[in-house]
């Protein structure tokens, strides 16, 4: 599976959260576990640990998948924007953790062929329920680049990643993307460091298959 080093987590958007972690326990035979809400914005997260094999057959396990939903202790309408159109579990976008954040965020904005727009940086937090205060920034825009395909890039600064908590975990089996134009897409996602598979599509989609002691789930 094509894979870059910098891949740090997976973000599966979700109408309903606790209606949608009970149907994760169900179909892949693990709980995720409480992540916690992003004030301000509408959302909250449940979180799994994410395991895959590279193609020297080494195991990595400093990744993780987020379950993005309404967060029902927030007004409605702050999730409007980051959940439009989401009615099941969909692969709406990733996120990579490069070495040097700030140089790739000037090298993409100087980038033409192709361009690149990452949207703007922005300051985020959560706490967790055991209370500890996570702030990392990230890159966004609206709407998602090529659907979701281009990843966030994101720093998490002195936090502990998210990954390295103890929580279960289900294995990536596959993540590709569709595209209609699969030349422009992989040179962006070269351009990042972010290669992953992209096949012909007729709109730009993500899509991961998972796998855990209860069952396997293509997304």
């Amino acid at each position: 599976m094509l894979l870059p080093p910098e891949f740090d987590h997976l973000v599966i958007a979700v109408p309903n959260l606790a209606e949608c972690v009970e149907q994760y326990h169900n179909i892949l035979g693990v709980e995720p576990i409480p992540g916690g809400a992003h004030p301000g914005l509408g959302t909250a997260n449940a979180l799994l640990g994410l395991e895959f094999g590279d193609e020297s057959g080494d195991e990595h396990r400093d990744i993780y998948l987020e379950i993005l939903g309404p967060d029902p202790e927030q007004d409605p309408e702050l999730a409007v924007a980051r959940l439009a159109g989401i009615t099941r579990p969909t692969v709406q976008r990733w996120a990579i953790h490069p070495d040097d954040f700030d140089g790739l965020v000037t090298s993409a904005a100087r980038a033409s062929e192709p361009p690149v727009d990452l949207g703007e940086v922005h300051d985020m937090t959560r706490r967790t329920p055991a209370g500890t205060l996570l702030e990392w920034r990230l890159t966004r825009r609206t709407p998602l680049a090529l659907g979701g395909i281009q990843p966030f890039l994101i720093d998490w600064q002195d936090s502990p990643h998210p990954a390295r908590q103890a929580m279960p975990s289900v294995h990536l089996e596959r993540f590709w993307a569709l595209s209609p134009d699969v030349d422009t897409t992989s040179r962006v996602l070269r351009s990042l460091g972010a290669t992953i598979e992209v096949e012909a599509g007729v709109t730009e989609t993500l899509h991961a298959t998972l796998k855990g002691p209860g069952g396997s789930w293509t997304i």
